[in-house]
């Protein structure tokens, strides 16, 4: 039984009783109020059980919507500068005009010049990197706006 049909049986049955002219002791009443108060508060703890459950669904669809937001972040072209980071035995990395730092997965080695500026669109990638720098991007479209400096090997 549901903590609701069970309120309105305990109710029913104390309004009958009341109802019938029944010759109910003081104790049998007592019982059947308490049952009542015993019943109001087991709904009200569910209530409250199911208002943190609520909370907690918010929180997570919260995460969902942000992390949704990310990903659609790099969809709309974005525009950067590639710049070449001396570590973990070197790297390019793009530094948006907006401060972002992205760290693209598979941009070409045309666009591997250290100062360039690019526009760019891409789709996050949900990996870990040895880098530890920026956000991992796979780059859908890539276009050099204006040239930078390649980067010898031997200057890594």
């Amino acid at each position: 039984m549901t903590i609701n049909n069970k309120f309105l049986s305990v109710l029913a049955i104390t309004l009958l009783l009341s109802a019938c002219g029944s010759n109910s002791t003081n104790e049998e009443t007592e019982k059947a109020a308490i049952a009542d108060s015993a019943m109001k508060k087991e709904l009200t703890d569910s209530n409250a059980k199911q208002e943190v459950i609520e909370l907690a669904a918010t929180s997570i669809n919260a995460e969902k919507l942000t992390e949704h937001k990310i990903k659609d972040e790099f969809s709309s072209w974005q525009r950067g500068r590639v710049q070449f980071l001396n570590l973990e035995g070197g790297f390019y990395g793009i530094i948006t005009d907006s401060g972002k730092k992205v760290l693209p997965m598979n941009m070409a080695k045309e666009f591997a010049q250290n100062g360039a500026i690019v526009r760019f669109k891409g789709r996050v990638k949900n990996v870990m990197t040895i880098q530890q720098w920026g956000t991992p991007l796979t780059i859908t479209e890539i276009e050099l706006i204006k040239p930078g400096n390649k980067i010898n090997d031997a200057d890594m």
